[in-house]
């Protein structure tokens, strides 16, 4: 993992649709992320929002270069 921040939803416009906080994760290749998602210490992390939370989105993208 390249970088890890956290944070909650501070949005003056109100479209957040429900959710409140955000974990944003940074790898180097689409191998690292592969490798981290199948890691036990992060589905036992993901496991434990499993109850907490309503409902949760995940979102996988790689960065588009600037133009």
């Amino acid at each position: 993992m390249k970088s890890f921040e956290w944070g909650t939803d501070v949005s003056i416009e109100n479209l957040n649709q429900g959710f409140t906080h955000i974990f944003e994760t940074t790898f180097l290749t689409l191998e690292d992320r592969s490798a981290y998602v199948a890691h036990p210490a992060h589905v036992k992390f993901g496991t434990a929002f499993l109850h907490i939370a309503e409902k949760i989105v995940v979102i996988d993208y790689v960065p588009r270069p600037e133009q």
